[in-house]
C-alpha cells in the first residue's frame, strides 16, 4: 500500500467516529473519500503554516511550538470571531474570542462526545475498571491484534511506529557510505573527463596496420 493511500485508510476512521458523534448514521463510501481527502488538504495546510512561522520565528531551531500552532490556526481561519492587528492596537488589547470559542469546543459536549464514540469515554451504563479508565483507540487495538508478541519493534521505522536507529549503508566495492563514495567518484572526474576527451580507442598503434591479428 502506497503512503498517501495507507494515510487515506488511517484517515477514514476518525471521520467516520466525527460523523457518528454528529448524528450521521451512514454514508456513501465516496461521500467518506472526499471528506477524508479535505481533511487531509487541511491537515497539511495547518502543518505547513506551522512549519513556516517556525522556521521565520525561530531558524535555529525550527520545531513547531505552541505560538507557531497558534498562527497557524489564525492563517486557516479556525479560530474565528477574530479582530485584525490594526484593530486590536486600536482597541488596546487582545482579541482571544476565537481562542476562547476553540477552547470551548475543545472542552465541550461535542468533542466529549466524539472522545466517547471514537472509544476514549465510557458510555452511560458501562462497567468500568478503575484501573483503566481510558479505552484503546482503534489503531493500537488494530497493531496488537496483527502482532503476536505484541512489540512495537514490528512497526519501527514505519509510519505506525517509532523510528528507527540509523544504520550506515555499506557500498559494495570497498566503500564505508555514499558520502565517501561521492568523495572517489568526484576524485575520479578529472581523471575519467581526461580520458573521454582524449579518445576511446586504446588499441596498440600496430594493429591499425593489420598486424598481429588472428583472422
Amino acid at each position: 500500500m502506497s503512503g498517501p493511500n495507507l494515510h487515506n485508510a488511517l484517515l477514514r476512521p476518525p471521520i467516520i467516529q466525527i460523523l457518528r458523534a454528529a448524528g450521521f448514521h451512514a454514508t456513501r463510501p465516496t461521500v467518506l473519500d472526499t471528506m477524508a481527502d479535505l481533511t487531509a488538504r487541511y491537515m497539511m495546510i495547518l502543518a505547513s503554516s506551522a512549519t513556516t512561522h517556525a522556521a521565520n520565528a525561530h531558524p535555529n531551531n525550527p520545531i513547531p511550538t505552541l505560538e507557531d500552532i497558534y498562527q497557524a490556526l489564525q492563517d486557516a481561519g479556525a479560530l474565528r470571531p477574530q479582530l485584525r492587528e490594526w484593530e486590536e492596537d486600536w482597541q488596546g488589547e487582545e482579541d482571544i474570542r476565537g481562542l476562547e470559542g476553540f477552547l470551548s469546543w475543545f472542552t465541550g459536549p461535542a468533542n466529549r462526545e466524539i472522545r466517547r464514540i471514537a472509544g476514549f469515554l465510557p458510555t452511560e451504563g458501562d462497567v468500568v475498571d478503575t484501573d483503566f479508565l481510558e479505552k484503546e483507540d482503534y489503531l493500537t487495538v488494530l497493531k496488537k491484534k496483527h502482532s503476536k508478541t505484541g512489540e512495537e519493534s514490528r512497526y519501527a521505522g514505519t509510519v505506525l511506529g517509532k523510528n528507527a536507529e540509523e544504520h550506515p549503508v555499506v557500498i559494495e566495492g570497498g566503500a564505508p557510505s555514499i558520502q565517501e563514495w561521492g568523495s572517489q567518484m568526484r576524485s575520479r572526474a578529472p581523471y575519467l573527463a581526461e580520458s573521454d576527451s582524449s579518445g576511446v580507442s586504446s588499441a596498440p598503434s600496430n594493429l591499425s596496420d593489420g598486424e598481429g591479428m588472428d583472422v
